[in-house]
């Protein structure tokens, strides 16, 4: 039986962390709140099990870097 959180995915390939079932928008939207990839871990728990997900974390990091901690104000 499926978790109730993959229930809500709708599309696999939208989740970064199969451990924790984290999707790339949910850390996107964590990025701005947060100041490194350190505190980006803590908060969402993407990456913290079993690490196969740290190539994609790294370049969804890449990527949106730019707005690490501008909701922190």
């Amino acid at each position: 039986m499926p978790s109730l959180a993959a229930n809500a995915v709708q599309d696999e390939r939208d989740v970064i962390c199969f451990c924790e079932w984290i999707t790339r928008e949910e850390i996107v939207s964590a990025i701005p709140r947060v100041r490194n990839l350190k505190e980006l871990r803590e908060t969402t728990r993407a990456c913290t099990t079993c690490f196969g997900c740290e190539g994609d974390l790294d370049e969804l990091v890449a990527e949106h870097a730019h707005q690490f901690g501008t909701a922190l104000a």
